[in-house]
């Protein structure tokens, strides 16, 4: 097939003529032991143009290529099935086989030496343009494609071991004729950039790289990839030497898979059809996927984990694991935050992620392509759920559990379904006798088989008996399924929901009186998981008495703790939960308890804000109720280990506020998220909080809410350079707060705006609108406001020249601001203290407050800030002639700039590039 289709056997090859029958033999090879349906092949030889009778007509067809094969003696390898026609040929009997058997000695190879040659024996089965001579529209299209590619990634691998093998010189020549080929293939350029730079071809390397970039841009206006950059910035700063040099572009492994069940049982079949997966997955042009799929707590997630884990060394670039939470009571997460964690994992940074649906996509594509990764996307509720997430390209793998069979995903991208069944016996015992030991079983052989019984054969149910049974060792098997069997009248056995409750109520009437009520309001909780404070503001306790109840229903094994100090309930459970709550509590006990819950993490959220950022301005929470725990926020780290934990539980409670319409709580919660994801520099969060923030304003017809609202967007749109954005929330906000009469909202606004405009270089316009601010925050009396406004004053009188009048301003700024103990705002003023003593001519004075910024900066973490001043240091020096350490200041600030992907990089690297010169 890696040319020119070519038959033979015995020595004898077949002369085939005939368009139709290259087509039809090419379908065979390429699905080689496998059945391809009588569909499939009028597709690949007709495409739309079908004749009248195509089944007949593709019958005809085999009965052609029997005969001429027959005349090389091999007419009975084209078997006939019930839908179709089979190639009984050995996988290696074709040059795809081929390919796949040497990659996977080549991955097996202990030196890079027998990986070399394996990988050029692997090369050498191509013999020109793949299914040359087959007339397939269909076949050309879709797998030709696949082919080629495979073809590239071989030649790239074999780059990669002779530069590691340190043969940079040779590689050249090659290297940049394939380069020329494939302009827009990063992993050539890549290799051209390497081995230039090991030839000690430095200029010729960044050339390569810059022709690359500009090419990229102008077809597709995108850049090239982090891990590109990275290389690019190492070239750049002269580093590194040769043994490192092929380090740079690796990206990292993630290894996310969840720990496997330790006393995992039976599923052999399905073992092996997943294993068939691997199979298919070496011989084919695409990405495989498989979907195991079946009802509530039949293990298809243990299945997939332990089968995962068992094959994740055959993924070299890692595995990727992700709880879509289909089935959660809350909102699923949406592909596009799925998207957004892996590309994280995958090395990407957060402000580097689109905050379009299609351009996160595009990258997250992109940023799989090519590699080698098993994904595990458990509990789908939908295949549009998944279809985001799935890899694009040849040497993936994905695995989705889910309770819908996801008929579509199958029927349109070819995914393979694993239905899993009930346990028979004989694995519903082998379970029991791993968790219960087989001398146990043994001595109460009848007892064991009606636990069984009563359990519906169903893994989760049967786990759940089992860890009772640990737990009263002293309680013969016998006494317990006689306890099963009360409750007999909750079972239903036309639904295995039914039968999984009646064990849940055996294990439910066995918890003390608080541990069955924590359980209840557990079902309440909107997040995926929750900490022992949680727990105990839920319930209303002091936090060690929920930590006691959360051991209970842990050792019940009704709770799970994924990781030290965090509970969370399994679907099933979390839906038995809620029916008891319905039933068992009031209403106004419902009420108050989700209140409690919304108090914990609101309170909670806005006491670790203040502490990360005491200038923060805006209204907390209203009084929470007495039962909240409220946690110490002892210090800056605290207050960010708590959000960073609780992230994903805060962005849950915020969608499932927003669906159950808790307005209120939403616009609060909104202020608690949109600080910390700044300060993350994750843009894509603090926007769609905002978003979020104004259609909870809209709801409740707050305009003041909506103001604030379009305040945020605004800010957000103008840092991402999105102007008319920015102008029209900017604008909107004013309007709004003008016409409710809020000189507070307005007066943030003009202070936005005075940025705004600075930035765009319309600066008279700027300073009145910072005087308008400072007007209005003097008459406010709000001292860190008023400091604000002060210091917007300076900026703006910088720009426009009246260097005494911003020095005043600046002054007051920063004696403000330290006495309001505000370190981050101290360095912004000392910054446009040094700023302005620079444009007046003074220059000492000026290296001494921006040293003082840069110091003060640093301690707190502020890396902008950082670059930002040593960026103004860097032109004083050069004010004064000092051209070397001009050079020092820029390069320090260039670097941080970079590693932000900042705009302001291209200002300082032209800087550089000047004092160079």
């Amino acid at each position: 097939m890696l040319g020119p289709l070519r038959v033979a056997a015995g020595g004898t090859e077949l002369e085939l003529t005939s368009p139709l029958s290259r087509t039809f033999l090419a379908l065979l090879v390429l699905n080689a032991g496998r059945q391809v349906t009588l569909s499939a092949f009028a597709d690949a030889l007709w495409g739309a143009e079908l004749p009248q009778n195509p089944r007949r007509a593709v019958q005809l067809c085999a009965v052609r290529v029997r005969a001429q094969l027959d005349r090389i003696g091999a007419g009975d390898i084209v078997a006939t099935c019930p839908d179709g026609y089979r190639l009984d040929v050995p996988p290696n009997a074709t040059d795809l086989g081929g390919v796949a058997n040497l990659l996977r000695e080549a991955d097996a190879a202990a030196e890079p030496e027998g990986e070399l040659a394996v990988v050029t024996a692997a090369l050498g089965l191509w013999r020109g343009e793949p299914l040359a001579d087959v007339p397939s529209e269909e076949l050309q299209r879709e797998v030709a494609p696949g082919l080629r590619e495979k073809r590239l990634r071989l030649l790239e691998r074999r780059v990669d071991i002779l530069l590691r093998r340190g043969s940079a010189a040779e590689l050249v020549d090659e290297l940049v004729t394939l380069t020329a080929r494939h302009p827009l293939r990063e992993g050539f350029c890549g290799q051209l950039m390497q081995a230039l730079h090991h030839c000690g071809r430095r200029g010729e390397a960044l050339d390569a790289y810059h022709r690359f970039r500009r090419r990229l841009s102008d077809e597709f206006g995108v850049d090239p990839s982090e891990s590109m950059r990275t290389l690019h910035a190492a070239i750049l700063a002269g580093r590194p030497d040769e043994d490192r040099g092929t380090e740079l572009t690796r990206l990292p492994v993630p290894r996310q898979l969840p720990a496997s069940a330790a006393a995992f049982s039976g599923r052999k079949g399905e073992l092996a059809e997943l294993d068939g997966l691997l199979t298919v997955m070496h011989g084919s042009s695409g990405p495989v996927i498989g979907v195991v799929t079946g009802t509530a707590g039949v293990g298809k997630t243990t299945l997939a984990v332990h089968w995962a884990r068992r094959v994740a060394d055959e993924f070299v670039d890692g595995q990727l694991f992700a709880d879509l939470r289909g089935y959660h009571p809350g909102q699923a997460l949406s592909p596009d935050r799925v998207q957004a964690r892996f590309l994280r994992t995958l090395g990407v940074r957060a402000e580097d992620i689109p905050t379009e649906t299609d351009e996160l996509t595009a990258m997250f594509r992109s940023t799989i392509d090519g590699r080698r990764l098993l994904m595990v996307l458990d509990n789908a509720n939908s295949a549009d759920q998944v279809r985001p997430l799935l890899p694009g390209g040849p040497g993936c793998l994905a695995v989705v559990t889910s309770r819908d069979a996801l008929l579509s995903l199958i029927a349109i991208e070819g995914a393979n379904r694993i239905d899993l069944e009930l346990f028979d016996m004989a694995e519903a015992r082998e379970l029991l006798a791993r968790r219960l030991g087989s001398e146990r079983l043994a001595v109460e052989s009848q007892a064991a088989d009606d636990i069984i019984a009563a359990s519906a054969r169903l893994p989760l149910a049967l786990a759940i008996a089992a860890a009772r049974a640990v737990i009263d060792r002293g309680t013969p098997l016998s006494a317990l399924a006689e306890q099963l069997r009360e409750g007999l009248d909750a079972f239903d056995t036309a639904s295995d929901l039914t039968d999984v409750r009646a064990v849940f109520s055996w294990s439910y009437r066995a918890l003390s009186p608080d541990g069955a009520r924590m359980l209840r309001l557990l079902g309440l909780h909107p997040g995926p998981h929750l900490t022992v404070p949680a727990a105990a503001s839920l319930g209303g306790l002091p936090a060690k008495t929920a930590g006691k109840l959360l051991d209970e229903l842990v050792r019940a094994n009704l709770v799970i703790e994924p990781v030290p100090g965090r509970f969370a309930l399994h679907d099933l459970m979390r839906e038995y939960a809620l029916e008891l709550v319905s039933a068992e509590e009031p209403e106004a006990d419902r009420d108050r308890a989700v209140r409690r819950v919304l108090d914990h993490y609101l309170h909670n959220g806005y006491a670790a804000t203040a502490v990360i950022d005491p200038m923060l301005t805006g209204e907390g929470p209203g009084d929470a109720l007495p039962e909240v725990l409220l946690e110490e926020m002892a210090d800056h780290d605290a207050a960010m280990d708590w959000l960073t934990a609780e992230q994903e539980v805060l962005v849950s409670i915020l969608d499932w506020a927003a669906d159950a319409g808790f307005d209120r709580q939403v616009w609060e919660l909104v202020w608690v998220l949109v600080p910390f994801f700044d300060r993350l520099g994750n843009s894509a969060q603090c926007l769609s909080c905002m978003e979020a923030a104004l259609k909870a304003g809209e709801r409740l017809g707050e305009p003041l809410m909506q103001a604030r609202a379009h305040r945020g967007l605004g800010n957000l749109h103008f840092r991402a350079a999105r102007e008319a954005d920015a102008d029209r929330h900017l604008e909107t906000a004013l309007k709004l707060y003008r016409g409710d009469g809020d000189l507070v909202g307005e007066a943030h606004v003009e202070m936005a705006l005075a940025a705004f405009r600075e930035h765009q270089g319309r600066h008279p316009e700027a300073l009145e609108h910072a005087l308008r601010a400072l007007e209005l925050h003097e008459r406010l009396g709000d001292a860190g406001s008023h400091a604000n406004a002060l210091n917007s004053v300076a900026c703006c009188y910088v720009q426009v020249g009246q260097h005494d009048l911003a020095l005043e301003h600046g002054r007051q700024a920063l004696a403000a601001f330290r006495e309001l103990k505000a370190p981050d705002a101290e360095t912004a003023a000392l910054d446009t203290i040094g700023e302005a003593y620079q444009r007046s001519g003074r220059f000492a004075e000026a290296i001494d407050s921006f040293q003082e910024a840069i110091r003060l900066a640093r301690q707190v973490g502020n890396r902008f800030y950082t670059a930002q001043s040593l960026d103004n240091l860097g032109d004083t020096y050069l004010a004064m002639g000092d051209r070397t350490a001009a050079h020092d200041a820029w390069s320090q600030a260039e670097a941080i700039l970079d590693e932000l992907q900042h705009p302001a990089v291209g200002r300082v690297r032209v800087k550089l590039a000047e004092v160079d010169a």
